[in-house]
Protein backbone atom coordinates (compact mmCIF):
# COMPACT_ATOMS: atom_id res chain seq x y z
CA UNK A 1 0.00 0.00 0.00
CA UNK A 2 2.81 2.54 0.70
CA UNK A 3 4.41 1.70 -2.48
CA UNK A 4 1.08 2.30 -4.19
CA UNK A 5 0.86 5.88 -2.47
CA UNK A 6 4.56 6.85 -3.52
CA UNK A 7 3.53 6.06 -6.67
CA UNK A 8 0.41 8.18 -6.76
CA UNK A 9 2.52 11.18 -5.18
CA UNK A 10 5.15 10.64 -7.63
CA UNK A 11 2.70 10.42 -10.32
CA UNK A 12 2.15 14.11 -9.79
CA UNK A 13 5.07 14.76 -10.02
CA UNK A 14 6.37 13.38 -12.90
CA UNK A 15 7.06 16.53 -15.85
CA UNK A 16 7.45 19.33 -13.32
CA UNK A 17 10.72 20.75 -12.43
CA UNK A 18 11.09 22.50 -16.40
CA UNK A 19 12.06 25.77 -16.31
CA UNK A 20 10.68 27.09 -19.54
CA UNK A 21 7.63 29.26 -18.95
CA UNK A 22 4.38 27.84 -20.84
CA UNK A 23 2.92 31.06 -21.43
CA UNK A 24 4.56 33.06 -24.67
CA UNK A 25 6.58 35.77 -24.32
CA UNK A 26 4.79 39.05 -25.95
CA UNK A 27 7.20 41.10 -28.30
CA UNK A 28 9.65 43.35 -27.69
CA UNK A 29 7.77 46.29 -29.44
CA UNK A 30 4.33 45.64 -31.13
CA UNK A 31 4.85 46.03 -35.02
CA UNK A 32 2.22 45.16 -37.70
CA UNK A 33 4.32 42.23 -39.39
CA UNK A 34 4.86 40.61 -35.91
CA UNK A 35 3.34 37.05 -35.38
CA UNK A 36 2.79 35.84 -32.23
CA UNK A 37 5.15 33.70 -30.28
CA UNK A 38 4.03 30.35 -29.65
CA UNK A 39 3.59 29.03 -26.50
CA UNK A 40 6.66 26.43 -25.19
CA UNK A 41 6.13 23.24 -24.74
CA UNK A 42 7.10 21.81 -21.95
CA UNK A 43 10.50 19.59 -21.45
CA UNK A 44 8.77 16.27 -20.03
CA UNK A 45 4.49 15.92 -20.74
CA UNK A 46 2.62 14.60 -17.76
CA UNK A 47 2.43 10.78 -17.60
CA UNK A 48 -0.23 9.00 -19.65
CA UNK A 49 -0.31 5.21 -18.89
CA UNK A 50 -1.62 2.79 -16.72
CA UNK A 51 0.60 2.18 -13.50
CA UNK A 52 2.47 -1.30 -13.98
CA UNK A 53 4.65 -1.86 -10.52
CA UNK A 54 4.81 -5.76 -11.28
CA UNK A 55 6.82 -4.75 -14.47
CA UNK A 56 9.72 -4.07 -12.21
CA UNK A 57 12.22 -6.05 -11.01
CA UNK A 58 16.42 -6.17 -9.72
CA UNK A 59 15.24 -2.29 -8.96
CA UNK A 60 18.08 -0.75 -7.69
CA UNK A 61 18.77 3.61 -6.54
CA UNK A 62 22.03 4.63 -5.31
CA UNK A 63 24.01 7.99 -4.06
CA UNK A 64 27.18 8.52 -5.83
CA UNK A 65 30.33 8.55 -4.11
CA UNK A 66 31.51 11.94 -2.51
CA UNK A 67 28.22 13.77 -3.29
CA UNK A 68 28.41 12.65 -6.77
CA UNK A 69 24.39 11.96 -8.45
CA UNK A 70 22.35 9.33 -7.87
CA UNK A 71 21.66 6.40 -10.13
CA UNK A 72 18.71 4.10 -10.70
CA UNK A 73 18.40 0.75 -12.59
CA UNK A 74 16.26 -1.96 -12.73
CA UNK A 75 14.74 -4.79 -15.18
CA UNK A 76 11.16 -4.09 -17.04
CA UNK A 77 9.40 -7.42 -18.04
CA UNK A 78 6.18 -7.66 -20.23
CA UNK A 79 4.22 -10.38 -19.09
CA UNK A 80 1.16 -9.21 -21.61
CA UNK A 81 -0.22 -10.24 -24.65
CA UNK A 82 1.16 -7.47 -26.86
CA UNK A 83 4.52 -5.68 -27.48
CA UNK A 84 4.93 -2.84 -24.90
CA UNK A 85 6.09 0.86 -24.24
CA UNK A 86 6.86 1.55 -20.47
CA UNK A 87 8.00 5.14 -18.82
CA UNK A 88 10.27 4.81 -15.44
CA UNK A 89 10.32 7.48 -13.00
CA UNK A 90 12.43 8.29 -10.73
CA UNK A 91 12.77 10.51 -7.92
CA UNK A 92 15.03 10.95 -4.66
CA UNK A 93 13.85 12.94 -1.59
CA UNK A 94 10.22 13.01 0.57
CA UNK A 95 6.91 13.09 -0.84
CA UNK A 96 5.71 16.42 0.52
CA UNK A 97 3.63 17.90 -2.12
CA UNK A 98 5.90 20.35 -3.53
CA UNK A 99 7.08 20.28 -7.16
CA UNK A 100 10.36 18.90 -7.83
CA UNK A 101 12.25 17.20 -10.78
CA UNK A 102 11.97 14.02 -11.79
CA UNK A 103 14.24 11.76 -14.17
CA UNK A 104 12.20 9.93 -16.64
CA UNK A 105 13.19 7.35 -18.79
CA UNK A 106 10.40 5.78 -21.91
CA UNK A 107 11.92 2.82 -22.80
CA UNK A 108 11.26 1.42 -26.13
CA UNK A 109 8.57 -1.69 -26.79
CA UNK A 110 9.25 -4.98 -25.31
CA UNK A 111 7.71 -8.02 -26.92
CA UNK A 112 5.79 -10.00 -24.82
CA UNK A 113 7.58 -12.82 -22.97
CA UNK A 114 11.04 -10.66 -22.94
CA UNK A 115 12.76 -7.88 -20.21
CA UNK A 116 14.74 -5.22 -21.03
CA UNK A 117 17.19 -3.37 -18.61
CA UNK A 118 17.04 0.31 -17.85
CA UNK A 119 19.84 2.88 -16.26
CA UNK A 120 19.13 5.91 -15.40
CA UNK A 121 21.80 8.68 -14.36
CA UNK A 122 21.84 11.67 -12.87
CA UNK A 123 18.57 11.03 -10.76
CA UNK A 124 17.11 14.48 -9.24
CA UNK A 125 18.13 14.23 -4.95
CA UNK A 126 16.45 16.46 -2.26
CA UNK A 127 16.76 13.98 0.41
CA UNK A 128 17.75 10.06 1.16
CA UNK A 129 14.59 7.91 -0.19
CA UNK A 130 14.43 6.85 -3.61
CA UNK A 131 10.93 6.58 -5.00
CA UNK A 132 9.76 4.82 -8.56
CA UNK A 133 7.13 4.93 -10.85
CA UNK A 134 6.45 2.41 -14.31
CA UNK A 135 3.52 3.09 -16.42
CA UNK A 136 2.96 1.26 -19.34
CA UNK A 137 2.08 3.62 -21.56
CA UNK A 138 0.03 3.97 -25.27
Amino acid sequence: MRWILSAVALFALVGCGSSESAEPEAPASPSASASPTPAVTPEAASPTGAPEPQALSEFRCSAGEDGSPWTASGLLSNSGKDAATYQVSVYVGPLDGDTREVRTLRIDPINPGESDRFDLDDVPAGGDTCHVQVLRTP
